[in-house]
């Protein structure tokens, strides 16, 4: 198991300091130059990061495996599939929140309390990081049985193209974000926000402490219910394997 987890952060580390240094400069950079205001700056930044991230974290974990046709070598280890599974998650999981965390010290540092508290700064990215690993698990999942990694990439931004599409026909005005709640005339939120990962970033001002509640424990259950089947799936042969 320790070699196995040693393996997956040798590989995959270089994607953790890559997305640190770019989402840390680019932190630092915008808030030091205040360029533009440090609510905008901090929109972009986690807007950004929330697409891409957890693209790049799950079409290298298990898609690239079975591209290289190093999986097989992996499964016929004596460690049951499952645990190789969970630890490619783990490190997905830490590839997907630590640039964004890494990003929000540096941000707090610089910038806390300027022009937005520093609750209300991390907060945000609280919120961000659980956007961004609510749609990785929904990439990866559904990229588990992909063999190549260029495939694994077109699944994983449709998925944030219809979740984005979905955000939209919801809150029907572009002004909504996190910093700028819907007004409060406007109708209480669908149900069907409960299943979007961006309910953390676009949350309306009706909100409630009752559907705050709901769509952590509706985002949870869909995670586990993803993980649980990507599981199942992840030893199970791909169609295209073992073909030239």
């Amino acid at each position: 198991m320790r070699s196995l987890l040693w393996k997956e952060w040798h590989e995959q580390r270089w994607k953790l300091a890559f997305g640190s240094l770019i989402l840390g400069a680019f932190a630092l950079i915008g808030l030091r130059a205040r360029v533009v205001a440090d609510e905008l700056l901090l929109e972009w930044l986690c807007f950004l990061s929330v697409v891409l991230l957890p693209v790049m974290a799950s079409t290298g974990l298990i898609a690239s495996e079975r591209e290289e046709r190093t999986i097989e070598s992996m499964l016929s280890l004596p460690v049951a599939p499952a645990r190789i599974f969970w630890i490619k998650t783990l490190i997905g999981v830490l590839l997907t929140a630590g640039p964004l965390v890494v990003a929000g010290v540096i941000s707090l540092i610089v910038a806390g309390g300027r022009e937005l508290s520093t609750p209300a700064m991390a907060l945000f990215f609280a919120k961000s990081i659980a956007a961004a690993l609510s749609l990785f698990f929904w990439m990866f999942a559904l990229t588990v049985r992909l063999p190549t990694e260029t495939r694994a990439s077109l699944i994983a931004m449709a998925v944030v193209v219809m979740w984005l599409l979905i955000s939209l026909g919801i809150t029907q005005a572009s002004e909504a974000s996190v910093f700028h709640p819907r007004p409060v005339d406007q109708p209480p939120p669908s149900n069907l926000w409960l299943a979007c990962p961006f309910v953390f970033l676009i949350p309306p001002k009706t909100t409630t402490a009752g559907f705050v509640v709901a769509s952590l424990f509706v985002q949870a259950a869909i995670a586990a219910m993803l993980l649980f089947w990507a599981s199942r799936q992840f030893a199970a042969p791909t169609t295209t394997e073992g073909t030239s």
